[in-house]
């Protein structure tokens, strides 16, 4: 497989995850951008990923990823 064929592949996953992401839902709600930026995170992929994947700048996920951080310390005193 050579490399276009891979970015197309790469492109139309990334186009599913995001789409089974806006259907989730908890209690009656859809997950919020911060939630499925969690969600991800948890699951293993890099800020880059993620980024990527939700249509948003690195910056802005590794700001809702310190801003999880510091929600969850907060939570642990």
């Amino acid at each position: 497989m050579d490399e276009p064929q891979i970015q197309e592949i790469t492109k139309r996953l990334d186009v599913l995850i995001s789409l089974v992401l806006q259907t989730i839902q908890r209690d009656g709600h859809s997950i919020s951008l911060r939630g499925q930026v969690n969600l991800l995170s948890e699951l293993g992929l890099r800020p880059v990923e993620i980024a990527k994947i939700l249509g948003k700048t690195q910056t802005f996920v590794n700001k809702e990823l310190t801003g999880l951080r510091k929600l969850g310390k907060r939570g642990r005193k």
